[in-house]
């Protein structure tokens, strides 16, 4: 006898996250109506549920609170097949005991390529070379551009999840690789051939292209300052395809007021409703986008593809590949 799952996310996200082959095959593991259910189904009905072991769930997961659970009482799992957890983890969940896994690896692929498409754009300077065609400019100094081969160096700052694909591809591309990530074990850095460096001011100093990957947290906030963006050589990049609170962004756009060498891709800003009142949308030095990194489109199957596979892996008696605990949930997005 199969053990009962329930969908517990909006229903709109439940159509980009979970494609018919993921359904079929949550269907043929456990006991499942197919339905997506809310917050408010389970509490007007809580004995309907009181059977279900298994959640799968994805964007707009309800907070999993006191009473929620109560609604829940043999739950075992809940597979999130997105990132961020933060939002409905509570303390009566952990008190519970119930396994969490999220699929933010899943999500880290599509950033990481947006990254490296990024990295070998910011290289090869072709943002600049495009703008001296629009202008009528003299055209790119050729001799003058690095290109992605020995020589290029990239900074990293933060090595979880995203930064260390970015360092795999980059390995295979040649790339010189700086990074900085006090938390993470020198066997990362080596394992990608990544020299490690002790603050943040090295890795702007010595890079030509900076790329963020920190986590949002109390202590990151307005780590990128506009000192640090003043210290890259000319011609440097820097790229943020985490959050937009990590960056001091009015010290930032008088940085690049001032050196119109410098150049910044931007996916994220601390204020994403506003994009187009922003000062960056105006800058010719700023590639400006609105959060389109992380998965969109079929890439978003690929989380709930990983949801699955966990599912598996608990049914069977495997370790989950990307748990989620007290701890872990500290150093994440």
């Amino acid at each position: 006898m199969h053990p009962r799952s329930i969908y517990l996310l909006e229903r709109k996200a439940f159509g980009l996250i979970y494609s018919q082959t993921a359904r079929d095959r949550i269907c043929e593991i456990t006991c499942n109506d197919g339905e997506i259910y809310t917050r408010e189904d389970l509490l007007e009905n809580p004995a309907r549920f009181s059977d279900v072991e298994l959640v799968f769930s994805g964007w707009g997961c309800p907070v999993m609170d006191e009473e929620l659970l109560k609604a829940l009482p043999c739950v075992r799992a809940l597979f999130y097949a997105a990132g961020s957890v933060r939002y409905f983890v509570t303390e009566a969940f952990w008190e519970r005991g119930i396994l969490l896994t999220s699929s933010y690896r899943a999500n880290a692929i599509p950033v990481a390529e947006y990254t490296v498409a990024s990295i070998v754009f910011a290289l090869k300077r072709a943002w600049l070379d495009n703008a001296s065609i629009r202008l009528d400019s003299e055209l790119l100094d050729r001799d003058g551009t690095l290109g992605v081969y020995l020589g290029s160096k990239v900074g990293i700052v933060s090595m979880g999840a995203i930064g260390q694909l970015v360092c795999e591809k980059l390995f295979n591309m040649q790339a010189d690789v700086i990074a900085y990530d006090p938390y993470v074990s020198s066997a990362i850095f080596d394992e990608y051939g990544v020299t490690r460096v002790d603050s943040l001011e090295e890795i702007f100093r010595h890079s030509n292209v900076v790329s963020l990957h920190t986590p949002l947290l109390p202590s990151t906030t307005g780590m990128v300052t506009g000192d640090l963006l003043r210290l890259m050589p000319p011609y440097g990049v820097f790229i943020n395809t985490a959050r937009g609170g990590l960056v001091e962004e009015e010290e930032v756009l008088d940085v690049l007021k001032e050196r119109s060498d410098l150049f910044a891709v931007l996916d994220v800003l601390a204020d994403e409703s506003k994009i187009r009142q922003s000062e960056f949308r105006n800058l010719p030095n700023v590639f400006l986008t609105s959060h389109i990194a992380g998965s969109l489109g079929n890439e978003c199957f690929r989380m709930g593809d990983f949801a699955v596979e966990e599912a598996m892996r608990f049914l069977t008696d495997r370790e989950a590949l990307d748990p989620v605990n007290r701890d872990s949930i500290e150093q994440m997005a």
